[in-house]
């Protein structure tokens, strides 16, 4: 079966989505919203599809089951809402939405309508974080004990709203929030606890803290260090997109004592798996399928969000810790569930 979908936002994050949407076959785009029609009239010209004038368009289209809201945080609730009243399935990016009460509505909304909703991360259609996943289930290697990450970023600089505390958070809802999720999945269970520190460092004048670092300990033993800081003026060589330099300082640590990394031999990525001076690479086997081409599956078979996606719920659940832990920062506070709150 082959479902029609719509997309609502054609920015940089279209951009970087237009290989995996075209090499889904169950899937094809049927129209495209942006407020800039030219940059909608360009992805139809190489997706498919026709640029309409306005979102309504979209929902209102009874042969569109699928909507993409490939859209700024702070604008998407209310699309979403329009999205469940419409009975349509939706793909979303992070973060799922600026507040907690938001993401406490967007869920209730996608319970009553009955449709399926996942939400797109860096982890998702990443190989590596597949394969690493695999490996850590089949206890080979021992379970996951330590996760580590630190980036260094240049602040967005092509729009107005990313480093607004009230629309988008600050740089670890922006952008660590891809790894404190890729954490979540990675470890396998819950998080018992965590704490929060933020600073302005070299640009007081931003609205938001230019640094920000998340420790996270998990149940039965666990923890993940993620740190991201905006404060080096790295290059930002086009303010149309997503286009700057980047420092990432990644690695897993077993229970075992093995230290993952990230690596490549012969051109083909691998899980670098080193312990006692004792070295394996472990292949990386790509996915059979897109993650589009997953969740037309899972809608077709009416099973659970594939796990290439978050739920709705796990990405809810991120935005109430991250809004939770910034109220107290340096506090170590247990973790809550929505109904504490």
């Amino acid at each position: 079966m082959t479902y029609t979908i719509g997309i609502l936002g054609c920015g940089d994050f279209l951009r970087w989505q237009s290989d995996s949407l075209k090499n889904s076959p169950s899937i094809k785009v049927g129209a495209l919203f942006d407020p800039d029609k030219a940059r909608a009239e360009s992805f139809a010209a190489d997706l498919g599809g026709k640029a309409v004038d306005d979102s309504d368009a979209i929902f209102n289209d009874p042969e569109i089951d699928i909507v993409m809201l490939f859209v700024p945080p702070w604008i998407r609730p209310a699309l979403f809402k329009q999205g469940c009243d419409a009975g349509k399935h939706m793909i979303l990016t992070k973060p799922l939405a600026p507040s907690i009460e938001e993401c406490e509505s967007m869920q209730a909304a996608a319970d009553a309508a009955g449709v399926k909703c996942a939400v797109i991360y860096s982890r998702t259609g990443d190989d590596w974080v597949e394969s690493c996943k695999t490996l850590l289930e089949s206890g080979d290697k021992g379970r996951l004990a330590l996760y580590r990450q630190d980036w260094i970023h240049a602040y967005p600089q092509w729009n107005n709203w990313a480093t607004d505390p009230e629309k988008n958070g600050g740089p670890f809802m922006d952008a660590m929030i891809h790894n404190l999720n890729a954490a979540n999945y990675l470890m396998g269970r819950p998080m018992a606890k965590a704490c929060m520190f933020s600073d302005r460092l070299s640009h007081p004048d931003m609205a938001c803290a230019d640094t920000e670092s998340v420790v996270a300990h998990y149940e039965n033993g666990g923890m993940a260090h993620l740190f991201i800081t905006w404060a080096a003026d790295l290059a930002v060589y086009s303010k149309n997109g997503n286009d700057r330099d980047h420092i990432d300082h990644f690695y897993l640590v077993t229970d075992q004592g093995w230290h993952l990394t990230q690596d490549s031999v012969d051109g083909k990525s691998v899980i670098r798996a080193t312990k006692d001076g004792v070295v394996e690479n472990i292949p990386v086997t790509s996915a059979s399928e897109s993650h589009y081409e997953a969740f037309a599956q899972s809608i077709a078979n009416n099973t659970a969000i594939p796990r290439c996606l978050a739920p709705i719920e796990a990405a809810a659940a991120d935005i109430t810790l991250l809004r939770t832990l910034e109220k107290a920062p340096g506090v170590t506070m247990s973790v809550p569930t929505p109904a504490e709150v």
